[in-house]
Order: structure tokens, then C-alpha cells, then sequence
């Protein structure tokens, strides 16, 4: 595990980043064998760890690479923690807190207390409830030791007060946190919602929400935000696309108006630019969507960590391919990819693994509609190589459909017939089937046939692909491409009558 871990973290810093460290360890003296595998991990593009191990043992026989790599770790977190005392307001209160105790130990009291204030003043400007708690705390802590000196009991209890609200307002925010966290547990455990029926087992936590907002208000810009993401996630995985986008607009607006309280980098930000994005996608509204794809350009600022900068130009990336794929703009969707700097695609990766392979999809998809069946085929099989963990989302899905298509469509009837069974068996796992994806298996399966290379249009057939268009469940798998259309043109040229 250290040595996954130790991998995954190089992989992730930025070229200034890995020039810190390098300077910091200059410092150090002795045997430096996690240099060595730090090197080993930057030069070697393999994320098969067996591979860095015997790298790693032929420089090092004697030396265990799991405690090299624990000891990395460390490493590169001090420094990382150091990088980011200099430009996050988080990690400075934390800073801040440290220096606090050491000069309370030392007996300093006038100088701790000065900056005591002086955080806890920061803290309630940014809304860190945690830091202003700690402020109250350390503080009553120094009272204490001292015997309470010169202090009224008027004034101790104030105090007290004062810590105890800083305390609900932290359990207000651990409120909206945990119906956050069970609602999006729920949905990537059993797949999105698929039916009126699945939507039923949310209830509980929508009423617990409702009851939440109504009770306790909204008085802070995280509660506001965490209702806002709430909504939008519930509102756009049960198929309520128009109502998420309107949730969505109102997070953006929120964020936008409160650009000091976010955090460095601003994740959550992006988060909503994406779920905007998505919204504006999925239920065609492209013309919106590159005001939104520009915010999202925006935040690739020096200033941030260049894997967050990665990830907003990904995002870029993914709408722009996404707008022009959807548009049948496939040669000019081709020719933007070819424009990708190099390296592009696979750099970082692992960090936000759906928006990957949204990304490596409409790569395939716009090669496998200028018929360069190969070329679309390396970026599906990339992929589905690299992606373990990609199971129930309908983007998974996607990927492996088209895998599907295209081995269909390459007429290779072998591995076609092995990824029928292979999909088969993936789809069985889940309750959440798609009426689309029992529609293409059947097709193929019987376009296929050694039989027979015909099949009936009928208009049973046609009347399910209508209903599958206007099913809201549906259009989570038909927005990345109309696999309908695909299986009715593909029936017409392949018809007889009925």
C-alpha cells in the first residue's frame, strides 16, 4: 500500500514541486534510497508497482522499499505542507494555532494572546469555526493554568459562550455534511437512480434536509453551500436536470460572491462548474455552455497547484469535444484533440477519475465517427485497461458500449461475442439496468448471428426507442452518444420486412 501511495503522490506534483523537494533534501545527510525511488517513480511511466520494486531492489537489495516509500511519504508531505502555509488561509490558522501553544508554553503571554486575538479575528471573517473554537479553548486552557487571575466570572462565562457557539455552529455544519455524504453514498453504491421506485428510497434523507434547512437555518456560507449541493446532486441524479441547473446557477452565484471564503485550490467551485456543465449537456442547452467552460479556464492560474490547473483544462477540454461531437462537428472534434499538448490526456489522471474517461470517451467517439476504427479503439481499450474501479456509472457504460460497437463494427465477431458475455455478466451485478443497453445487446447479438444478418424493424421496436429518447432515466447514458440512433440505423440497413 506506502508504496501505491508513494506512487500516486510524485505522479501528482508539479514541476516547481518536485524542485522544492529536491532542494529540501540536499539538507539531509546519510542514505538517501527514498531519493532513489523517488527518482525510480518519476522516471519510470508504469504505474505497475512490481515494476518499481525491482527497480528499486537492484539498487537497494538490502533495503525494505515499503518503509523507502512510508518514509517519502513524509517527506513530501512536510514539504507540500510547507508550500501550502504560503498560500492557504487553512493551513496559516493551523500555522497560527502551533505558534500560539509554543509561546503559552514558553511563558509568553502578552505575545500569545496578542495573536491569539488576532487569529481568532480571521477565523470568524473566514467562517472557520473549528480555528475560532480553538482560539476560545486554548485560551480558557491559559486562564485555567494561571488560577483565572484578574477574570470576572461575568466575563469567563462569555467566554464559555462564546466557545459553545462556535461548537454549534460546528455541529449545524457535521449535519449537513453526513445527509450530504449518505446521499451520495447511496447513489454511487447502487447506481443512479433509475426509476420512480428507486427515487422512493431517498425520501428519508430529502425530509431530514427539508427539516434541517427549516430548523437551523442558513447562517454561514458553507451550510448555504452544503443545502446548494445537496439539491443539485439529488435534483440531477433523479433526472431533474432543469431544476439541478437552476441549483447549480445559485451555487456558482454564491461561490462568485464570496471569493475569500474559498478554499486554495477551489475545488468545490469546480465541482459546481462541472455540475452546471453536465446539466447544460445533458439536457442540450450548448449554447450556454461556453460562458461556463471559460470560468472554468479561468482557474487555470499560476497561483494554484498545476494538478488543479490540469483538471480545469480537462474540463475545458471535455465540453468543448462534448459541444462539438453532439453538434456532428467530428473531423473539427479530431483536429482539437490533435492540439491536445503533449501528455495532455494522462496527466493526472487518477485525480479525477469520471471526468477521465468522459474525456477518453469522446475521444474515441469522435475517431470512431470518422471511421478510424483502430484509432478509437486504443483510446476504449486505454481506458478500460487503466480503470479498474469504473462500474456502475452511466459513463462506464458508455465506454463499454461503444467498445462493443466498435468491435461490431470492425466485424471482429470474436472479441464481439466475448464482450456481449462480458457486459452481460457487469450488467447482472447491478439492479439499475438501462432499457438502452438491453436494446443494443440484443440487437447486436442478433446482427451478429451466424444465422441469420437480418432483423426486424418493427413497430414494437420503434415505439421503445421513442420511449427510451423521452425516458429521463435514459438520458444520463444517451447524452454521451445516441446509441438509439446507432441501433436504428443500423436496423435499417440491415431490415427486412416485418
Amino acid at each position: 500500500m506506502s508504496q501505491i501511495a508513494a506512487l500516486r503522490l510524485v505522479r501528482s506534483l508539479s514541476g516547481s514541486e518536485k524542485r522544492f523537494f529536491k532542494l529540501q533534501i540536499k539538507k539531509q545527510s546519510g542514505n538517501k534510497d527514498y531519493l532513489n525511488l523517488f527518482n525510480i517513480i518519476d522516471s519510470t511511466k508504469t504505474a505497475d508497482v512490481s515494476v518499481l520494486n525491482e527497480k528499486f531492489k537492484k539498487l537497494h537489495p538490502n533495503t525494505s522499499i515499503d518503509n523507502s516509500a512510508r518514509y517519502l511519504i513524509k517527506l513530501l508531505t512536510d514539504c507540500l505542507i510547507r508550500s501550502k502555509i504560503e498560500k492557504d488561509l487553512f493551513f496559516q490558522s493551523l500555522q497560527g494555532l502551533m505558534r500560539i501553544r509554543i509561546l503559552q508554553e514558553r511563558a509568553l503571554p502578552e505575545e500569545s494572546y496578542r495573536q491569539l486575538k488576532k487569529l481568532r479575528q480571521e477565523a470568524i471573517d473566514s467562517q472557520q469555526h473549528l480555528i475560532e473554537y480553538f482560539t476560545y479553548r486554548y485560551e480558557l486552557n491559559y486562564l485555567s493554568e494561571l488560577n483565572f487571575t484578574g477574570l470576572s466570572d461575568r466575563l469567563l462565562v462569555n467566554m464559555q459562550m462564546q466557545a459553545k457557539k462556535s461548537l454549534k455552529s460546528l455541529n449545524q455544519l457535521q449535519d449537513h455534511y453526513s445527509l450530504f455524504e449518505l446521499l451520495k453514498y447511496r447513489i454511487l453504491r447502487s447506481g443512479h437512480v433509475s426509476s420512480e421506485e428507486n427515487k422512493k428510497e431517498l425520501n428519508d434523507l430529502i425530509l431530514s434536509e427539508m427539516a434541517l434547512v427549516a430548523n437551523k437555518g442558513m447562517n454561514s456560507f458553507t451550510t448555504q453551500k452544503l443545502h446548494l449541493l445537496f439539491q443539485s446532486f439529488f435534483l440531477m441524479n433523479t433526472g431533474d436536470y432543469d431544476s439541478a441547473l437552476k441549483s447549480f446557477y445559485e451555487l456558482n452565484r454564491l461561490f462568485e460572491q464570496n471569493l475569500h471564503l474559498l478554499d486554495h485550490p477551489p475545488m468545490d467551485y469546480l465541482s459546481s462548474l462541472n455540475g452546471t456543465l453536465d446539466s447544460l449537456h445533458t439536457i442540450g442547452k450548448f449554447e450556454s455552455i461556453p460562458s461556463f467552460s471559460e470560468k472554468a479556464g479561468q482557474l487555470d492560474q499560476p497561483l494554484y497547484p498545476e494538478y488543479f490547473r490540469f483538471q480545469a483544462r480537462k474540463t475545458v477540454a471535455l465540453y468543448q469535444l462534448a459541444t462539438l461531437t453532439a453538434a456532428g462537428k467530428f473531423n473539427e472534434a479530431v483536429n482539437y484533440i490533435k492540439s491536445f499538448e503533449p501528455g495532455f490526456l494522462k496527466a493526472y489522471q487518477m485525480l479525477d477519475e469520471e471526468r477521465q474517461w468522459e474525456l477518453y470517451f469522446y475521444c474515441s467517439l469522435a475517431y470512431f465517427k470518422i471511421k478510424e476504427l483502430k484509432k478509437a479503439h486504443i483510446y476504449i481499450r486505454d481506458i478500460m485497461r487503466d480503470s479498474k474501479s469504473c462500474s456502475r456509472l452511466e459513463i462506464c457504460k458508455a465506454i463499454r458500449l461503444l467498445d462493443i460497437i466498435i468491435y461490431f463494427e470492425k466485424k471482429d465477431m470474436d472479441y464481439l461475442e466475448y464482450e456481449v458475455r462480458s457486459y452481460k455478466r457487469f450488467s447482472r451485478q447491478g439492479k439499475n439496468s438501462l432499457r438502452t443497453e438491453k436494446l443494443i445487446l440484443k440487437v447486436i447479438q442478433q446482427l451478429s448471428s451466424r444465422k441469420t444478418k437480418k432483423i426486424s424493424l418493427t413497430e414494437q421496436m420503434l415505439h421503445e426507442i421513442e420511449e427510451i429518447k423521452q425516458d429521463k432515466y435514459e438520458k444520463r447514458l444517451l447524452k454521451y452518444f445516441d446509441f438509439t440512433d446507432w441501433v436504428l440505423r443500423e436496423c435499417k440497413l440491415n431490415c427486412v420486412k416485418s
